[in-house]
């Protein structure tokens, strides 16, 4: 076994930029470009120090949560079958909002930009998570709206931020929801 298969070379070009940046980077550590490619990045990546291992603690917890979610709509539709049972109707659709379970963020004071009210389909979707608020008339329409409202005070601790408010204030019935 000889010099060149115990310590072989490689070599590979880089373009201008990258050379430009790694040289930089090298006078930053006070050292050759060579020893800082080999020592600072292959090393580092070798040993599995450059990429970060929180990568694979971001799987773990995404499927950590991605089961309880598939736990809590379990939950969720035993419940809806055992009212069906109990009542012989399903559930209203204002019961099924609040009892659907809804993932718990902490709560953030951030004000909404972009307005609840999508004139394309004529319906109402909160801007924080996404549900959505339809009518087939005017009387549901009206409880929509008055829906839309407690849901932002229930499920989101907040009250309407002043586009909401404006866009409620000024939204009239015009039409069923697609």
């Amino acid at each position: 076994m000889g010099y060149d298969t115990r310590n072989p070379s490689f070599t590979f070009r880089f373009g201008e930029y990258r050379h430009g940046k790694l040289t930089k980077l090298a006078k930053l550590n006070k050292m050759p470009v060579v020893d800082f490619v080999r020592i600072e990045i292959l090393d580092k990546f070798l040993n599995g120090d450059l990429v970060p291992r929180a990568k694979d603690d971001l799987i773990l917890e995404m499927s950590k949560l991605k089961l309880e979610k598939i736990k809590a709509e379990i939950e969720y539709l035993k419940l809806k079958n055992r009212y069906m049972e109990t009542f012989g109707t399903p559930l209203s659709s204002a019961a099924t909002r609040i009892l659907k379970p809804q993932i718990v963020t902490t709560p953030q004071q951030t004000t909404a930009l972009m307005s609840p009210y999508d004139e394309k389909n004529n319906r109402i979707q909160c801007t924080d998570c996404g549900i959505l608020f339809a009518w087939s008339d005017r009387n549901e329409w009206l409880q929509q709206k008055h829906e839309f409202e407690l849901h932002m005070t229930n499920k989101h601790n907040r009250a309407l931020t002043y586009l909401e408010k404006t866009v409620l204030t000024d939204l009239s019935f015009s039409g069923v929801s697609t």
